[in-house]
């Protein structure tokens, strides 16, 4: 039998991604690169708000007259390594909005192996029109940012 990984799932305000770590994500020891946990960070982000109003795909589809397009950058990235990941494991990534503002998010996540801490990220994430400038969140996605934050505030 061939194991697979499943999609991610949201369980009390957290979301939990499963991620593999292949050959291209290590260097010749099969340790996988410092900068490489910023990439599994940003699928555990994606993934967390896919097919949802505060999706990337949905909030870029927005038209001009009703404020859009709009997308997503990180403007502050902090992160902490805790022990090496290598080729081969199964690391769980997890996210968690801990701060919802007019125009950003602030977010929590963390990667383990086998329930051991890999890496903790703090992100400021903010949202953007066209133009560059800070736009506030559609209502839509206001409400799926707030109603994850509500689930993880309620979980602690």
């Amino acid at each position: 039998m061939i194991g697979t990984l499943s999609e991610g799932a949201w369980k009390d305000g957290v979301f939990h991604f499963p991620m593999r770590v292949y050959y291209e994500d290590t260097d010749v020891g099969g340790m996988m690169y410092h900068a490489r946990y910023v990439s599994f960070f940003e699928r555990v982000r994606t993934e967390s708000i896919r097919g949802s109003a505060a999706d990337v795909d949905y909030l870029f589809d927005i038209p001009e007259k009703d404020g859009g397009p709009l997308t997503y950058v990180v403007s502050r990235l902090s992160i902490s390594y805790h022990r090496q990941a290598k080729i081969g494991d199964v690391l769980v990534g997890h996210s968690m909005v801990t701060k919802v503002r007019a125009a950003a998010i602030e977010v929590k996540q963390w990667i383990t192996c086998e329930d051991d801490t890999v890496a903790e990220a703090e992100l400021l994430v903010a949202i953007i029109g066209s133009d560059g400038r800070p736009r506030r969140w559609p209502a839509d996605a206001r409400a799926c940012w707030t109603d994850w934050y509500n689930r993880s505030q309620s979980a602690t």
